[in-house]
């Protein structure tokens, strides 16, 4: 204890001299040769310290003051020359504030150096200031060491990540077997989450999350899967259309021993609305009923039972009392199938103006099955006299004492078909004032009804020529 005293005052002292030397150094010269007595004195009696030396000194002074070495017999006077002035420690200094105000100076500029993300706005500072404080106590010498190493860095950072969403999965016997249905999209949420990051020699190697926030949650994704084997080996949905494959009762209930509400032909369309237990509920002409679930087939199952269907819809519309005054239902193929290759079309007249047949019925809205099928009888296949030499397949204008003087001759068969078809609407087919072609009125000045027997009232002489007429179409139909 009396070493430590007598250290301390040796201290003290050289203290003291050192500031009365720095007290007469500083002050201001007379305008004598005093001047140049102080210049003197600096240079016998001051040693110069560069600010790097610093903390070697306060270690000195910290050392002779608990005793840990011996003072030196002679002291330095301490000089801040870059300021073109002398500062005195003080032995009252206290080492801890000196690495304090380093450390904030040495953070100063590395700030303004770093490429890292230090916090800058007061938000960040508190932040980052709470996480260190929480997270490990406060110690000066670490903060200083980490801060002033240039190889460890930290930075703060926001980023969006994505709420996985959930799937539930839902039986549906409406559904084929194993088919999957999405009732309701998933969709992902989303949360702001807040992290620290601290890098040693630009690696990642801590990340402390501080914060997470929820923008969004997420939406449940729903999935239905079938369970219904009959519309997996159908290969159809509840609402598809299925067809016969024979003919077939209807009944008003699942049950053969409900009311039979009729028959279905082979091949007929039906939309199918329900099935179970062997059944199969269905709408065909606007008719709802149940029929055997076996007894039906799909397109999918059957290739091209849908195009026979089409023509059995066809063939059934085919009567003696049918409406001609409208479209059969061919399409142009049709109209070149039923019209070619027939052996008693000679002069390939019929076969060369099929498609002629189909565009006039478009047009003028008469059935041209039956219009071909009038020149077919009238003409014998085109063979007559008064068709190749007037170019008239349908005997027009021609009476019974005179056939072939009366019959109207045209420039072409083209022209002949056209003209008859116009002249069978505007007044055989339609009744007087009902909207024709081209927006004109019916005559109807020979009108008795809209079919075949109808016409021949006032067309031909000859009462069992719808009969025969009537052949010819059944005759064509029939080769769809």
């Amino acid at each position: 204890m009396g070493q430590y005293k007598n250290n301390m005052r040796k201290l003290n002292q050289k203290l003291r001299n050192n500031q009365n030397n720095l007290n007469k150094i500083n002050a201001k010269p007379e305008k004598t040769s005093n001047v140049k007595q102080i210049k003197q004195s600096k240079k016998k009696n001051v040693q110069v310290v560069e600010p790097k030396q610093l903390p070697e000194l306060f270690k000195e002074i910290q050392d002779i003051r608990y005793g840990r070495v011996k003072p030196k017999e002679e002291e330095p006077v301490i000089e801040q020359v870059k300021f073109n002035r002398i500062q005195v420690i003080d032995r009252r200094f206290n080492a801890v504030g000196a690495i304090i105000g380093i450390l904030f100076i040495t953070l100063f500029f590395m700030s303004l150096n770093s490429n890292y993300i230090f916090a800058t706005s007061e938000e960040e500072k508190r932040v980052v200031g709470e996480f260190e404080e929480n997270s490990s106590s406060l110690n000066i010498m670490n903060i200083l060491s980490n801060n002033i190493s240039e190889l460890t860095k930290k930075e703060i950072i926001t980023k969006e990540e994505p709420i996985e969403y959930e799937t539930q999965y839902i039986e549906n016997d409406k559904l084929p077997k194993d088919e999957i249905k999405v009732i309701q999209a998933g969709r992902l949420g989303f949360l702001d989450k807040t992290i620290i990051n601290t890098y040693e020699n630009g690696e990642l190697v801590d990340e402390n999350i501080i914060s997470e926030v929820k923008k969004s949650n997420p939406v449940e994704e729903i999935i239905e899967i079938g369970t219904s084997e009959y519309l997996r080996d159908k290969q159809v949905h509840l609402d598809d259309i299925m067809y016969t494959i024979d003919e077939i009762d209807f009944y008003s209930e699942p049950s053969e021993t409900a009311e039979k509400l009729g028959m279905i032909y082979q091949y007929i369309d039906l939309r199918l609305r329900e099935e179970g237990n062997g059944w199969c509920k269905v709408s065909v002409d606007g008719i709802d009923g149940y029929v055997k679930g076996n007894l039906l087939t799909s397109e999918n199952v059957t290739p091209g039972i849908a195009e026979k269907s089409r023509i059995k819809r066809i063939l059934i519309t085919v009567d003696f009392d049918m409406p001609l005054n409208s479209k059969s239902g061919l399409t142009r193929d049709d109209f070149v199938k039923v019209l070619s290759g027939n052996p008693k079309d000679k002069n390939k007249i019929f076969e060369d103006n099929a498609e002629l047949f189909y565009d006039i019925e478009q047009k003028y809205n008469i059935n041209g099955i039956f219009l071909a099928s009038i020149a077919i009888h009238e003409s014998n296949w085109g063979t007559s006299n008064i068709a190749i030499q007037k170019k008239n397949l349908f005997g027009y204008g021609a009476y019974d004492f005179s056939a072939y003087e009366s019959a109207t001759t045209f420039d072409s068969y083209q022209y002949g078909i056209e003209y008859v078809a116009k002249s069978l609407t505007k007044y055989y087919l339609n009744e007087r004032n009902a909207l024709i072609y081209d927006g004109e009125a019916a005559a109807g000045t020979y009108y008795n009804g809209p079919t075949v027997s109808g016409v021949n009232v006032r067309y031909a002489s000859d009462t069992n020529w719808c009969n025969r007429v009537f052949e010819v179409m059944k005759a064509l139909y029939e080769k769809l």
